[in-house]
């Protein structure tokens, strides 16, 4: 039998975060710099947008935003694991990306565009061998 410690973790899909794999390693979302022109983008890319180069680095993205838009999801679905109202956003990133996500830890009536908004990963589900985790994003410490 496999014990908690031995569980892998893994995405809920690939190539847009990464989940620490050892100690003193932090999860986040991958994105792409362009080394000619310095654009960032997300999910990361293979072409610059803004000047069409070709040569872009995978970069990790900040885990603090702030809150661009959103809407209140009143229906889902069927078979989702979501429960409405619910909140997605589209969060703002100091790399001047936009990141689309769900918006917990707030009453939805409580959610004010230009709110300080920070990353967090949490655990889906889990099986005998793995640990399956997304993400989402929640209001800053200190913040309501």
């Amino acid at each position: 039998m496999v014990t908690d410690k031995q569980k892998r973790k893994v995405a809920v899909k690939g190539g847009i975060y990464k989940l620490a794999t050892s100690p003193g390693e932090k999860d986040y979302l991958i994105g792409s710099k362009c080394t000619s022109c310095g654009a960032h983008f997300y999910p990361k890319r293979a072409v610059c947008v803004y000047c069409y180069g070709q040569d872009l680095e995978e970069v990790p993205l900040s885990d603090r935003g702030k809150l661009w838009s959103y809407t209140i999801a009143r229906q889902t679905y069927p078979g989702t694991l979501l429960t409405p109202p619910f909140v997605v956003a589209n969060v703002e990133l100091p790399e001047r990306v936009y990141v689309t996500s769900l918006l917990t830890g707030v009453d939805f009536r409580d959610v004010r565009i230009g709110m300080d908004v920070e990353l967090y990963f949490f655990k889906v589900t889990e099986d005998e061998e793995r640990e399956v985790f997304a993400f989402a994003f929640r209001p800053s410490s200190g913040q309501k």
